[in-house]
């Protein structure tokens, strides 16, 4: 019976784990290797309009119900703003209107006056746009230190700066993993690790393919309040935070973006990104660029979450996005780890196992 785990990975991911198994009652170690994660230079949209097949839309649509959830333990900073979304050709946006219908998901149709009316600081109002109602964004800078503090309230504890450099093994067995500072134990090891998935599971022969996805994303200083929705625009995905910074993916089409390799430096990527910004909204011609922030996202190859033991006590959780997924992720493998997984939970978890790809 597994009564320790050590949690590998201290963003989204990682951290949710690290919550639902601690408010579980198990003991939990989260080691954290002190690299940048991915959750830190999110975007942050919460969402189930974005999807690769029908199953992976119900487990994203299943995140926004998580998020609900566990909002109600955590005060993780989340504005349910809704997005408007006009970066498809008509044709696609009808189809993608029919289709999210088809599926129970909140869509409305919005004409340029009611666009114009929820958005007045857009410098061109689009004929037509889709509205999200359900989706949000998340502070993505807060999310996991957040998701820790809540999990050390139940006795999780948090180890920093100390890289994993492999899995430990015992007659066949993950027993723990190995750092240069020694070894340590637990009856369970959970790889969170994101881009650093492949190399732990690597330690014990298990290919876990995931494929290189850099990407920049661009923050302005603090602005008065132009932005009331996520905006999903044919030049590019923007939102405004509370604090008033307005963040702005450098790649057009953010989510499905497949680039393997930044060509641009930072501030060729942040100067033509401001331009495009300034290009959409009012009130910025003055308006320069703060902050140009690098992302290693966690993609597996075939774009699916990776979920499930990879042999006897140790599990991989390694997800792209894993801010819309990070807490339904985080229930699920909680369920599973516990032997609590119900015909639902099983079936939802079906598609993402690791033994898709076969692994030895």
């Amino acid at each position: 019976m597994v009564q320790s785990v050590i949690v590998v990975g201290a963003g989204i991911i990682g951290a949710t784990i690290a919550f639902q198994l601690s408010k579980a009652g198990y003991k939990v170690q989260v080691v954290q290797g002190g690299a940048a994660n991915a959750t830190s230079a999110a975007f942050g949209w919460i969402n189930a309009s974005f999807f690769l097949n029908e199953d992976h839309h119900h487990l994203r649509a299943g995140g926004i119900g998580a998020w609900h959830r566990v909002l109600k333990d955590v005060p993780v900073p989340v504005d349910w703003q809704g997005c408007l979304c006009w970066d498809l050709a008509p044709d696609e946006m009808e189809a993608t209107y029919k289709q999210l219908r088809a599926l129970g998901y909140p869509v409305e149709r919005f004409d340029q006056a009611q666009i114009k009316s929820r958005e007045p600081g857009l410098c061109d109002v689009p004929e037509q746009a889709l509205f999200f109602p359900s989706e949000g964004a998340a502070s993505s800078a807060n999310i996991a230190p957040q998701f820790l503090k809540a999990a050390q309230t139940f006795g999780a504890k948090l180890i920093t700066n100390i890289a994993v450099s492999g899995l430990k093994t015992r007659n066949g067995r993950v027993i723990g993993i190995e750092t240069a500072q020694g070894d340590m134990f637990a009856d369970q090891v959970i790889i969170a690790a994101g881009s650093g998935t492949s190399a732990l599971a690597a330690s014990i022969d298990c290919d876990i393919p995931l494929v290189p996805r850099p990407a920049y994303i661009l923050r302005t200083s603090p602005q008065k309040k132009i932005l009331n929705h996520i905006l999903a625009t044919p030049d590019g995905e923007i939102r405004q935070e509370p604090s008033g910074q307005i963040l702005m993916p450098v790649a057009v089409s953010h989510q499905s973006d497949a680039v393997a390799q930044l060509e641009q430096t930072p501030k060729e990527a942040a100067d033509a990104t401001m331009s495009r910004l300034q290009e959409i909204c009012n009130g910025l011609g003055n308006t320069d660029w703060s902050e140009i922030i690098k992302a290693e996202r966690p993609v597996p190859n075939d774009g699916l979450p990776i979920v499930g033991a990879i042999t006897d006590g140790a599990y991989v959780a390694v997800l792209h996005s894993g801010i819309t997924l990070g807490p339904i992720i985080a229930e699920l493998v909680s369920k599973d780890i516990s032997g609590r997984l119900d015909n639902t939970d099983a079936a939802m978890l079906a598609p993402y196992r690791p033994d898709r790809f076969q692994i030895n």
